[in-house]
């Protein structure tokens, strides 16, 4: 799979539909899930030298976008900015989604 995002155009009701997928997406959020379930892998490959800080989230780039376009000011310039909106955003049931631990160490819940 070379792609990171797979681009679509159909025909519908008289109008061109432009779809943009990510076909990673299922499997970054799948192993989002698995993580979620066991909070303690995090902290073991941290004792393995293999992580640095500590993981918040992983949020494939598709879902990035749409929330840019969605009016989450993710790219701000202005840090303190980027990061409420980047908090507000995890608070949505996709950013939830995204979620791999709470950054206060609660139990995450993703409907």
């Amino acid at each position: 799979m070379d792609e990171v995002f797979k681009s679509e155009l159909s025909f519908e009701h008289d109008h061109i539909v432009h779809k943009l997928t990510q076909p990673s997406e299922d499997a970054i959020l799948e192993r989002n899930k698995r993580l979620r379930q066991n909070t303690g892998v995090i902290n073991e490959l941290k004792d393995e030298g293999e992580t640095w800080g500590r993981m918040l989230c992983s949020i494939p780039m598709i879902i990035w976008d749409k929330a840019i376009k969605d009016g989450f000011d993710l790219n701000s310039k202005d840090s303190s900015i980027a990061n409420k909106e980047l908090y507000r955003f995890l608070a949505t049931d996709i950013g939830k989604a995204c979620l791999v631990e709470d950054r206060r160490g609660n139990k995450i819940t993703v409907s």
